[in-house]
Formats: structure tokens, sequence, C-alpha cells
């Protein structure tokens, strides 16, 4: 076992918590539509969950999976503040 191994599996991985964030999100449709109607377009309602990993200013930003007594994080997703509805904490604070 080399020393790099060894002290990747030694490390402490952080916990994030883990997020359901409810928010309407943009959209395209190619189809030809009636533009009185187009008045009555809603965003696409989608609800995601995932690992918190950090917020600021702009937005959420999670991620799919975490690796154990890794530091990195997979699949960074980023949702602006704008079109988030509703945040359900599915889990505690570490």
């Amino acid at each position: 076992m080399s020393t790099t191994n060894s002290s990747k599996r030694n490390a402490t991985r952080k916990t994030y918590k883990i997020v359901l964030i409810h928010w309407g999100d943009a959209f395209i449709d190619s189809d030809d539509f009636d533009p009185i109607e187009a008045k009555n377009t809603e965003p696409c309602y989608r609800t995601t969950v995932g690992f918190l990993i950090a917020k600021n200013q702009h937005g959420y930003i999670l991620a799919t999976d975490t690796y154990d007594n890794e530091p990195e994080v997979a699949a960074k997703m980023f949702i602006p503040k704008g079109m988030v509805n509703k945040i359900e904490y599915l889990t505690k604070a570490p």
C-alpha cells in the first residue's frame, strides 16, 4: 500500500446536507405556437434532490455524489435563487 493511498483513506470526508429543491426551470419548445396563448406559459416545474455543497448570492450548488474518504464531489448542478420556490432540508446540519 502506498503512502498516498493510505493518507487518502484516512482523510476525513466532509458531510453535506441533503436538500430537496422545488424550482421553476426555463425551457425551449421549437414547435409553432399561438402568440395569444403564449401569455399562459409557465416554467417547467422540477424537484431536485442533492447534496448542498454551497450557496451564494446567485443560487445553490448541488452535487449528486460524494466519495468515501475523498474531498471531491461529483456532478455539479447550479440552481439560480430566482428560480427556487421552496427548499426542504432532508438531513440536519452535520
